[in-house]
């Protein structure tokens, strides 16, 4: 609200409240053109009403909150969950894993936004409100939180290799070499590292998982294959070593 409408909702409030106390009528009182001129507590979710009492009229402004397509997703009780016919239980466990996730990426994102502009500007930590840095605790103690209710759901060093597992059986079929899910046995050797056999043609193959990277254990030498994001770059190598 800009200065001059502040004045003249100040104007029309004091000459209003005279009228009041000669008994005037209020029902011809015109209305204030001012928008969002009547507000109150600023931790509200819209505009409710100004403190008359205050000499200066003291206002606060807060736009309602946009609500678009948003589900409060702690207004779905467990029953509501479990009752929805629309999807099986199956469909349910899944795709409610999925969107963790896709909210997990989408919140990781905010936090590079806030750490890179952080670094450019060169702030000290001391420019964190208090709030902010109750948030920060928070934000680790539910990382933990939600760390432990994923292992619960699968073990994370399972789910690392299923997966690791799945894109291996896609790029072999992709460079033209048939395997089969049950093809593949892995062993963990450590945090972030696997090794697979896979069974060509009657022969085990090994290839090793080092934090995104595979390698090919040939009888003589080894063989990259490249990291296990980069789908073309492993099965042009896949293509090369085993066609």
């Amino acid at each position: 609200m800009r200065k001059q409408e502040v004045n003249e909702l100040r104007r029309f409030v004091k000459e209003q409240l005279k009228k009041m106390r000669e008994g005037s009528s209020t029902a011809n009182v015109a209305s204030y053109s001012t928008p969002n001129a009547f507000v109150g507590d600023e931790d509200a979710d819209e505009p409710t009403s100004f403190n008359v009492e205050d000499d200066q009229y003291a206002y606060s402004i807060k736009a309602p909150k946009e609500k678009v397509n948003i589900i409060k997703l702690q207004e779905v009780s467990y029953n509501g969950f479990k009752r929805d016919q629309t999807k099986t239980s199956v469909q349910k466990i899944n795709t409610n894993i999925l969107e963790v996730a896709k909210r997990l990426g989408e919140l990781s994102r905010m936090l590079d936004h806030s750490i890179k502009l952080k670094t450019e500007q060169k702030y000290a930590n001391s420019i964190h409100w208090k709030k902010t840095n109750e948030a920060l605790a928070k934000i680790h103690n539910r990382i933990q939180t939600l760390s432990e209710k994923a292992n619960g759901l699968y073990n994370l060093n399972e789910a690392t290799a299923q997966s690791i597992k799945d894109k291996l059986v896609d790029y072999f079929n992709k460079a033209g070499i048939r395997i089969r899910p049950q093809d593949i046995d892995y062993n963990q050797l450590g945090t972030d590292q696997y090794e697979f056999d896979v069974m060509i043609l009657g022969e085990p193959q090994a290839i090793d998982y080092v934090k995104g990277l595979l390698t090919y254990q040939g009888y003589e030498k080894e063989e990259m294959l490249g990291n296990l994001d980069q789908e073309q770059e492993v099965v042009t190598n896949l293509t090369k070593i085993f066609k």
